[in-house]
């Protein structure tokens, strides 16, 4: 077969075509791993800068070929994100080939395998009708990493692209769907703007992205003026908690002029659904009932609420507080804390209980023994832990996670698999306890997660060195002569000469 050459993976276009989740040049280590489209992302909403002047003649230079192969060489670190706007402008005013442009753009998306390459490609056939390529921007479109540039490359036709988008705002959950409902918040159909304000605006990454342009472009104070139905108020709560998050990432509740009404509506709604709850066991009417699906959601998101008119609506902090003390509350947390079928659901529960005051251990305990790697668990068990029970819980910890599958060694590189994010939620803790989980720590400084091992590296600087055992001396050397990375190896340097200093001293 001499002669023959072949890519190494498949191009980008051919993975999302064939229905792959992840890319083949997705993972790394776990300090740079992004989810899908979050680089991008974090450039869109909260960088200042200017483009890299260097990486912006390079680029234009080698546009100007029109040759695929020296485009991509040229990108190199460069992200396109940052430069696209001004490489269209120098393609669009440059006296370039129209169809040996369009024929570039679809090579450079089509047969890439790097995704800046791909994305700079689908910016290139934006310039052209949509129609030529819907499909295959429809199949970028499904993958966060490329919805922005897909919806900008769809917006470029003839007709309404309107439903195209809505169709792939609800089929992405990140990056993606944050981009494309803030640019169908601007659409004239009503069902797309109610869609908004009922469910587009959830999202993986924060809801507090898109808290804000929901509640307005889907007239949230209008709705809660009328007779919201169960989905309706509990996306309200919902957006109102997001709302009220000061050191969220975009402008909360300041941004929406209609917040405090939309807040005293929504008060009002949770009120009359809770008036005289007393549950079956007090004589109270069926409360719970009426509270609908969101049920405990409600519970949290007034008492988000309830901090926010502290500090600023002072008149409205009575009325949170009434409805919080309400016995219905009391009543249906421990129900759903013996029986919820998720995660989500149990969360929540756990939540509403500690802020009532009901003990939640046994159950978190229950059902980290069923899952060892709830994440959300562990954090919550590790938050009430008291000097009497941290060595119960810690114990627990070192019964149940693989300890010695995660100290697989500091040269592996990889992205945080579960065991290793559950024992991140325990180790994060540890600085509180010192002395305290050992094993755990041990673990830690051995994990191939860097994560892992700071927070072991954080947990043991918290000893007494005086009185540190001969295991975790040995431990920490053994960890110091492995370690790959330079910012943990300077952090186990420290932690070695401070602990043979102590030991020096006594």
């Amino acid at each position: 077969m001499a002669g023959k050459w072949w890519k190494a993976r498949p191009s980008i276009y051919r993975q999302l075509r064939d229905g792959a989740a992840e890319l083949l040049d997705e993972g790394g280590s776990p300090e740079t791993v992004w989810m899908p489209g979050a680089r991008d992302g974090v450039l869109i909403y909260h960088w200042n800068g200017r483009a890299d002047e260097e990486e912006l003649r390079r680029l234009s230079v080698a546009i100007d070929t029109l040759k695929p192969a020296a485009v991509r060489e040229a990108i190199g670190e460069a992200r396109i994100i940052s430069l696209v706007d001004a490489l269209l402008a120098d393609v669009s005013s440059a006296n370039l080939d129209h169809d040996a442009v369009y024929e570039l753009g679809y090579a450079l998306a089509t047969d890439s395998d790097e995704r800046e390459a791909v994305k700079l490609g689908i910016a290139l056939l934006g310039l052209f009708d949509a129609e030529n390529h819907r499909d295959e921007l429809m199949t970028f479109g499904r993958h966060d990493e490329f919805t922005l540039f897909a919806m900008i490359a769809l917006r470029n036709t003839d007709g309404d692209a309107t439903a195209d988008l809505w169709a792939l705002a609800r089929q992405v959950r990140g990056w993606g769907r944050i981009h494309l409902v803030e640019h169908l918040a601007q659409a004239s159909d009503p069902a797309v703007r109610e869609w908004i304000v009922r469910q587009g605006f959830r999202n993986d990454v924060a809801t507090a992205y898109l808290a804000g342009t929901a509640a307005g472009a889907g007239d949230l104070a209008g709705l809660l003026a009328g007779t919201p139905d169960d989905e309706l108020l509990e996306a309200a709560g919902e957006l109102l908690a997001a709302l009220t998050e000061e050191d969220g990432p975009v402008v909360g509740m300041p941004g929406y002029q209609e917040g405090r009404r939309a807040a005293e509506l929504y008060l009002g709604h949770i009120e009359a659904r809770t008036d005289g709850a007393g549950g079956a066991a007090s004589g109270g009417d069926d409360s719970a009932a009426r509270l609908g699906a969101g049920e405990l959601r409600h519970f949290l998101d007034v008492h988000a609420l309830r901090g926010y008119a502290a500090e600023h609506w002072p008149e409205l902090l009575p009325r949170c507080t009434d409805i919080l003390a309400r016995p219905i509350w009391a009543e249906l947390a421990p129900a759903a804390l013996a029986g919820a079928d998720d995660d989500s659901a149990f969360g929540r529960a756990v939540r509403v209980c500690e802020l009532l005051g009901i003990p939640t251990a046994s159950a978190l305990r229950a059902r980290l023994r069923a899952d060892p790697y709830g994440e959300a668990h562990w954090y919550a068990l590790m938050r009430q832990a008291t000097q009497r029970d941290v060595d119960e819980i810690l114990t627990l910890a070192a019964e149940i996670l693989p300890l010695t599958e995660i100290a697989s060694g500091p040269g592996q590189v990889g992205p945080a698999r579960r065991p290793h994010r559950a024992l991140d939620m325990v180790l994060q803790s540890l600085d509180a306890w010192p002395g305290h989980g050992w094993p755990l720590i041990e673990a830690g400084l051995a994990s191939p997660v860097v994560r892992n091992r700071n927070l072991a590296i954080r947990a043991l600087a918290a000893w007494d060195h005086a009185t540190l055992p001969q295991e975790a001396r040995t431990a920490v050397a053994a960890a110091l002569r492995a370690e790959p990375d330079a910012g943990v190896r300077e952090r186990l340097e420290r932690l070695h000469e401070g602990g043979a200093q102590s030991i020096a001293q006594h």
